[in-house]
């Protein structure tokens, strides 16, 4: 009796550690989902070049609708004056 409870219990700790990691995980890559957002950047903070300029931190204005950076997934949406770039934008890094 004491070993079909021992192994019960093994199996409901293995179950619940089992769906933390799940969960955990679905969580992580949620977090990690990035996107390009335009139109909020401070002169001299951009994350990439635009087509305006080459390199990141090239930008010379604040709040220039084709300098962009990575915020999490989500956020840009939130923000007054920004946009997440789309795939036809010229100004898009894949």
């Amino acid at each position: 009796m004491i070993k079909k409870n021992k192994i019960k219990n093994t199996s409901l700790i293995t179950s619940a550690l089992s769906l933390i990691l799940l969960t955990g995980s679905s969580t992580i890559h949620a977090e990690n989902q990035k996107e390009q957002c335009a139109g909020v950047v401070k002169a001299g903070l951009s994350d990439c070049a635009s087509a305006e300029h080459i390199c990141a931190g090239m930008n010379t204005d604040d709040s220039n609708e084709a300098d962009w950076l990575w915020l999490p997934a989500g956020t840009c949406k939130k923000i007054i004056g920004a946009h997440t770039l789309t795939s036809d934008d010229p100004n898009k890094v894949e």
